[in-house]
């Protein structure tokens, strides 16, 4: 893994740095945001064909953890009091997953949108114009990055010479160290991820084998179920829970017809994708689904933070006088 390899003594750094930290957010009263994977490579099918995602966890409640350190700077008026408390952690992942500066956070040509990469969010803050930073989920309070010079943020070579990263709807998911992008003609490109540069340009524009309706289909009337890509694998969901695996160059691989256990047993897959079960967003697919336990509803700005504080003391206020009368 490129990325990794270029920030390893700083990656050594934060794991003695923060593993340390996250034991002691779990011995302490601390709570911070949940970050759950539900396990591909565990999964298990049931006599009534219904194939079960286990619930990853460590130690107690999935990956409670608090987002980039970045994010305190980036996001300043989300933050509340010093920081450390799950009130902030949850307003710091709700501006990271819904910010335009995430790669891979900016087409509606997918059912979801896949920004996660090898369980990696890699953002940029405008305000730094040398270096690209990545959240590993499952580390608290992370403070990676990479350096620009090492990252361009346009492609070189292939068909999507020139193309910007960020906010470009052609970029339909990120994973294995690479961005996947539909391509003008109707067929898939992949991009490494960090060097921008052409790792394999598939010619294929559509499936010619998979079940009924997907064998013959175009990769264009099928897109619009895209909900991740890892390992290089395609995973397209149907209705609620059918997902349809599918190799880099379109070739069928197998139907899984998904169900959770754990924190969200019972919910179907469609349910959690499109926003309709309250407290979970979708980030994407790393052998499995990845799923962060907070709501995505818009992160106030630092006014509205103010008028909220001072709105409430002034309330507090009256109540105050009420009492006294």
């Amino acid at each position: 893994m490129i990325k990794k390899k270029v920030g390893m003594w700083r990656a050594v750094a934060l794991v003695a740095l923060t593993t340390s930290g996250a034991l002691q957010a779990h011995a302490t009263t601390y709570n911070w945001t949940q970050a759950s994977r539900w396990q591909e490579e565990d999964r298990y099918t049931t006599t009534g064909g219904v194939t079960v995602y286990p619930e990853e966890w460590y130690p107690a409640k999935g990956y409670d953890v608090r987002p980039h350190a970045q994010l305190y700077s980036m996001f300043p008026g989300v933050v509340v009091g010093d920081g450390n408390n799950q009130a902030t952690s949850n307003n710091l992942w709700t501006a990271l997953i819904t910010s335009p500066n995430v790669i891979g956070n900016s087409t509606n040509l997918t059912r979801a949108r896949d920004m996660s990469e090898d369980w990696d969010i890699n953002f940029v803050d405008p305000k730094v114009g040398n270096k690209n930073y990545w959240a590993d989920f499952y580390i608290d309070k992370p403070i990676t990055y990479v350096d620009r010079a090492v990252f361009p943020l346009t492609l070189t070579g292939g068909p999507q010479a020139g193309q910007n990263l960020l906010g470009n709807n052609n970029l339909l998911a990120m994973g294995d160290d690479n961005s996947l992008w539909l391509d003008a003609d109707g067929t898939l490109s992949y991009y490494n991820y960090p060097t921008g540069t052409l790792e394999f340009d598939s010619k294929k524009t559509g499936f010619t084998t998979g079940p009924a309706g997907w064998s013959g289909a175009s990769l264009q009337s099928k897109v619009g179920n895209l909900i991740g890509y890892e390992e290089g694998r395609l995973y397209f969901l149907e209705g609620a829970n059918t997902v349809q695996v599918f190799n880099y160059d379109l070739g069928f691989v197998r139907t899984d017809q998904f169900s959770f256990n754990g924190d969200l047993l019972g919910q179907s897959l469609a349910d959690v994708i499109d926003g309709k079960v309250k407290g979970y967003t979708y980030i994407g697919w790393d052998l499995g689904p990845v799923i962060i336990g907070v709501s995505t509803a818009a992160v106030p700005e630092a006014s509205t933070f103010a008028m909220w504080l001072l709105g409430g003391g002034l309330l507090a206020a009256r109540l105050r006088r009420v009492r006294k009368g």
